[in-house]
């Protein structure tokens, strides 16, 4: 799974263009408007973030500075949270 495009709330997330910059394993993810919205602090859009990046059973290995997931679509979503 690669985390491409998303909702929150009224608002879709994800323009389906490949990103200039490098992305976190298994995020594909590029709205420039996700970022002017979250300075505008969208009530929505924040939830939907903190709920992909809490909801999730992941296990963070400190040494090297990674998240390990049980299934790709964990890490997908917590990755794009992050």
């Amino acid at each position: 799974m690669e985390f491409k495009k998303f909702s929150a709330g009224q608002d879709f997330y994800g323009t389906g263009e490949k990103p200039n910059t490098k992305q976190l394993p298994n995020v594909n993810f590029h709205d420039p408007k996700m970022f002017e919205n979250l300075k505008n602090n969208d009530k929505d859009l924040i939830r939907t973030i903190v709920h992909l990046a809490v909801c999730h059973d992941i296990i963070i290995d400190e040494k090297k500075g990674v998240y390990n997931a049980a299934s790709p679509d964990e890490l997908a979503l917590v990755n794009a949270a992050k």
